[in-house]
């Protein structure tokens, strides 16, 4: 039995604002081609398939065209809910999908509805996919307190009691979607926790002899049998620097192999550091790239935003890492802030932004364009 681990598809995503359709396209076409190639038995997608509630009608193709070519493949899909995705409108169709292969897991009911494999009548393995569990939404339905912990360890008390009492001896497999202790996140995760309420220790899924992790987006293992497989696509600067990959798990005996299947890099992007005049002087070696630049300066150069645009056509984000700030942010009461001419927000902005307090020039132009556009609308 072959399972290969993926999650965190987030079909529907831009990285700053740049469509991905067509990385998330050439990533589902590697994924059916890999599933096909390898022999795969079924595909696990631990949550977050969109990347939004409502997902647009091109990351919802993307999606059926996918589960379509695997399952015309013999390939099936088991598929819980993140916390991007919308367990109501995921879940639709999910009982008759199940027949054909398409196990979509997003209600709590779901939690007890198990995915033998290969087949009820003859299960080598069994699979739980875990929804997203909102400790705010389910805590006082399960009688637990108010954490990721305690909802977590209820969910896999109920899984623990199922599997036993069906499968007895069979190698357990849980997919959930969760931030598990000792994991090492990145910039582009929704944060589920406020002062650690939100992490869960990897005991929580003792007796598994796999747990497919999602949410986190990069890949990596937390035990040898407790797994991130990260997003297949890089939707941060910080997780690129990190090869993106798949998990193949066969079960041959008591203890699974697993195995990577590292994901090819579909887009190139790089953070470029250094000072100005290096970092403009080196534009050419990152024309095809999507980039960050983080200048070293000590003093902030003017228009140095302008200038690197010019140089590099994929800037996408401009950081200082040395150069000082204007001092301490100035702590305002409601009132106050409340009470800001137009002006004084123009001017704080551009302080914030450029480093610099704003020039007269800049403020006269500002003050001119709102009262020329207030003219416009009266």
């Amino acid at each position: 039995m072959r399972i290969l681990h993926t999650s965190d598809w987030h079909l529907g995503r831009t990285f700053f604002g740049v469509d991905q359709h067509a990385n998330q396209s050439r990533f589902l076409d590697f994924l059916v081609d890999t599933a096909t190639d390898r022999q795969v038995d079924a595909v696990l997608v631990s949550g977050d398939v969109y990347d939004r509630a409502i997902p647009n009608p091109e990351a919802m193709e993307l999606f059926d065209d996918a589960v379509g070519r695997l399952l015309a493949a013999g390939v099936r899909l088991v598929v819980s809910s993140g916390n991007h995705d919308s367990f109501v409108r995921l879940g639709v169709g999910r009982r008759q999908f199940d027949s054909v292969g398409l196990h979509i897991r997003t209600r709590l009911s779901d939690i007890t509805w198990p995915v033998p494999l290969p087949s009820a009548e003859l299960p080598e393995i069994v699979v739980y996919g875990i929804p997203y569990l909102e400790p705010g939404l389910v805590h006082s339905r399960f009688g637990v307190e108010r954490t990721h912990t305690a909802v977590l360890g209820w969910a896999m008390e109920q899984v623990r009691h199922h599997a036993g009492t069906h499968f007895p001896g069979l190698p357990l497999v849980v997919m959930a979607h969760a931030f598990v202790g000792g994991g090492e996140g990145s910039e582009s995760e929704r944060d589920i926790g406020i002062g650690g309420v939100g992490i869960a220790p990897a005991s929580v899924f003792a007796g598994t002899a796999y747990t497919a992790l999602g949410h986190l987006h990069k890949p990596q293992a937390i035990t040898p049998t407790v797994r991130y497989s990260g997003s297949p696509v890089p939707y941060s600067f910080s997780e690129a620097t990190v090869d993106k990959m798949m998990f193949l798990v066969d079960f041959l005996g008591a203890v699974p192999v697993v195995d990577t299947i590292a994901i090819p890099r579909f887009t190139r992007v790089e953070t470029v550091r250094g000072p100005i005049a290096d970092v403009l002087a080196r534009a050419v070696d990152y024309a095809d790239a999507l980039t960050a630049v983080e200048l070293t300066d000590e003093q902030r150069t003017e228009n140095a935003l302008g200038k690197l645009k010019e140089a590099y056509p994929g800037l996408l984000r401009l950081t200082y890492s040395n150069a000082p700030s204007l001092g301490p942010i100035r702590q305002s009461t409601p009132a106050q802030l409340a009470a800001r001419t137009d002006s004084e927000v123009f001017t704080e902005f551009i302080a914030d932004v450029t480093g610099r307090p704003a020039e007269p020039g800049q403020v006269a132009r500002f003050e001119s364009a709102l009262a020329a556009a207030r003219r416009e609308n009266a």
